[in-house]
């Protein structure tokens, strides 16, 4: 048992709960196809199969003077869209 790290960098129709600003709590729209929340689902079933999840984020628009973090553990927005 050791640690592992997933990278995914895609490009899509991300960005869900765009009404949430810096410090919110993002809880997920929940609709099927929705990039954010398939994400978020992907960290739950970690967490369910016995993995400790020590960071995951969803990084929008990474790198530039625009980016918008999401925690996937904690819900918490850093920025706002």
């Amino acid at each position: 048992m050791g640690q592992f790290r997933v990278t995914v960098t895609a490009t899509g129709g991300h960005g869900c709960m765009r009404e949430k600003g810096d410090g919110e709590t993002v809880i997920g729209c929940d609709r099927p196809g929705c990039p954010d929340c398939s994400a978020r689902e992907f960290v739950r079933r970690l967490k369910r199969m016995g993995c400790n999840v020590e960071e995951a984020k969803l990084e929008h628009w990474p790198g530039t003077e625009s980016q918008v973090t999401d925690d996937l553990l904690t819900g918490l927005r850093s920025g706002s869209f």
